[in-house]
């Protein structure tokens, strides 16, 4: 007798043997016992899992001479013929070599004659997405209205290359992947009926291997058993399906956790020159730092998620103790990263020696808790008051010489003390600005208005003050505008159109211009002018009140600004002479760090462009 592979001797004949599809036997078994069996079904799931297996013990139990029956005899003829294959009354259809309409027609005119034998005519079509589009058409009236003695089994991998209209018309059930431990414990039972000799270990390699398919777990034994002559190990499973070692991976996360580069190269080097593909590596790795996860997660649980011989599994428990769920999560994306470019080129060795080099020095690495908190100390200081006091007295710079510690977010022009400022703007156009310098006092209190030991008029105090209000509000304007946007669109355009000229006395003063009287009026309204000093005040923090201005010319919007006697001509001279404005995200950056600009360089490409 020729001898019959583990995949077709053990394959289940009754819905009791089918493993891992619970839900499913259980689901048939009941409506044949309750007589609720439906004209068609459509079994979906990926390969080696029981979908044909089903199939037939369906059309056993619907044909069994003792039925229909929940569980077939398995010994009347019918039930033998259907096991052989040589029943006349289930007729199995391969959908890849039967796909057209002519075959759809052929079968359309024979579900017409009655059984032979059984009280039912079953077809079933294996893979069945295989079909073309015409055939499905031509098959959608028989399958849906088809005579009582025909039932349709279909079964597919690929359910979303089926036509919506066959699926509709088909009680659909979903096989599912049959988990690690379910193919390992039928292996057992395997093992024992043969008197094989198969170790646990090789045994739980077999059955993660087979990813989900009983069919491929049992192909794998017999391969391994003919490999080896009988005797099964660790080793020979991993030799035969070129697997790596659980030691080998085990001695990579070691040299990656203690910053060993060259062994690391020197592993990846004794693995690519026997024959391992480096995607196969970086895969393999990913996978064991999974488990890695796992371990440092579920700790005394995780034994149910890992698929692992015992000491493997202790051994893993323990090197996760040495690393952070933050550095394994590093360690997965940065290979998962790199497997992606490895894909994309034919040097596919270096990418993976370089991430794996560069996971080894991970003094850098941040967590990402860490950085949250960071984020949350830099807003804090952003929408924190100007008028914070600072926690170190500033430096003096010598004897004799006024200098004050400048202002949070406050941009300045670096210069040499002894070096007049030449900015292009003539000094009548600086306002109360005598240095050519910002105003640089964090903090301005009646008890710190002394320069030097000399009192400081209570005029320029407020003035001061005023000049580091109106930098505050320009500096979170831009936030001002989106949370009003958020609240009222056209409040939020009125007021991107304004421009903010000075505060004195907590009141801010915003001019528009002729061309904008519209929205000058607008914003004058009781209502909107309230909305607008609300929204002021929960973004900086402090009480200002509007006063809309209308704009008679640019002599106007610089007197607003502080600036007077001056004629139209010098207005146009410093136009033409100021420095270019510092970029809105350099400002961003400026008041985020505490920064001060050192010099502004004009974009040349533009001109020439």
């Amino acid at each position: 007798m020729s001898y019959l592979p583990f995949a077709r001797k053990y394959r289940p004949q009754t819905f009791d043997e089918i493993v891992g599809q619970e839900h499913i036997a259980t689901t048939l078994k009941n409506a044949i016992a309750m007589d609720k069996v439906a004209h068609a079904y459509l079994f979906v799931g990926p390969r080696g899992v029981g979908k044909t297996t089903t199939a037939r013990i369906l059309a056993k139990s619907l044909n069994c001479e003792e039925g229909p029956r929940a569980e077939p005899c398995n010994k009347c003829s019918s039930c033998r013929e259907i096991l052989q294959g040589t029943g006349m009354d289930v007729i199995e259809i391969d959908g890849a070599s039967n796909r057209g309409i002519d075959e759809i027609r052929y079968l359309r005119e024979n579900v017409k004659f009655a059984s032979v034998r059984g009280k039912f005519r079953i077809y079933i079509i294996d893979e069945v997405h295989m079909l073309t589009q015409e055939a499905f058409n031509a098959l959608l009236k028989t399958l849906e209205e088809p005579p009582l003695h025909v039932k349709f089994i279909f079964a597919t991998t690929r359910p979303y290359k089926v036509l919506p209209t066959i699926i509709s018309r088909c009680q659909r059930f979903d096989f599912r992947r049959i988990p690690t431990r379910d193919i390992a414990k039928k292996l057992e039972e395997i093992k024992k009926k043969e008197k094989l000799d198969v170790n646990d270990e090789a045994i739980f390699l077999i059955a993660r291997q087979a990813d989900g398919s009983m069919r491929d777990a049992e192909i794998i034994l017999d391969q391994l058993l003919s490999f080896t002559k009988g005797k099964v190990g660790a080793h020979d499973v991993t030799k035969a399906l070129g697997l790596l070692e659980q030691d080998v991976l085990f001695d990579l996360a070691d040299s990656i956790i203690n910053n060993r580069k060259e062994k690391v190269l020197n592993t990846i080097d004794g693995l690519v020159n026997n024959g391992k593909d480096p995607i196969f590596i970086a895969s393999s790795i990913i996978d064991y730092f999974r488990n890695l996860m796992v371990a440092k997660i579920a700790k005394d649980k995780s034994i149910a998620y890992i698929t692992l011989s015992e000491e493997d599994y202790y051994r893993l428990q323990e090197q996760s103790k040495l690393l952070s769920l933050d550095e394994i999560l590093y360690v997965t994306y940065t290979l998962s990263t790199a497997m992606d470019l490895m894909k994309k080129t034919s040097l596919s060795r270096v990418p993976l020696e370089i991430s794996l080099i560069k996971l080894t020095d991970r003094t850098g690495l941040t967590s990402i808790k860490e950085v949250l908190d960071r984020l949350s100390v830099i807003e804090a200081r952003v929408t924190a008051s100007p008028f914070t006091p600072s926690p170190e007295p500033s430096p003096q710079r010598g004897e004799g010489q006024k200098e004050f510690p400048p202002p949070t977010g406050e941009r300045v022009r670096e210069s040499s003390p002894s070096t007049p400022r030449n900015d292009g703007i003539d000094s009548r156009f600086r306002g109360n600005d005598r240095s050519g310098l910002a105003p640089r006092n964090d903090k301005i209190t009646p008890d710190n208005d002394k320069i030097n030991g000399s009192p400081i008029p209570q005029e320029e105090v407020a003035a001061e003050r005023d000049i580091l209000l109106l930098q505050k509000i320009k500096n979170s304007w831009a936030r001002v505008l989106n949370f009003i946007k958020n609240k009222k669109m056209s409040i939020a355009t009125f007021l991107s159109a304004g421009k903010l000229l000075k505060v004195e006395d907590n009141v801010l003063a915003i001019g528009f211009e002729k061309n904008n009287s519209l929205h000058k009026e607008a914003l004058e309204a009781n209502v909107n002018k309230k909305f607008v000093e609300e929204a002021i005040k929960s973004i900086i923090g402090e009480d200002i009140s509007l006063n809309i201005k209308a704009l008679e010319g640019r002599i106007e919007e610089a007197a607003m600004s502080g600036i007077t006697n001056i004629e139209e001509s010098d207005i146009e001279e410093a136009e033409k002479n100021r420095p270019n404005r510092v970029d809105p995200i350099v400002e961003s950056a400026i008041d985020i760090f505490d920064g001060r600009v050192i010099d502004i360089r004009e974009n040349r490409n533009k001109e020439r462009a």
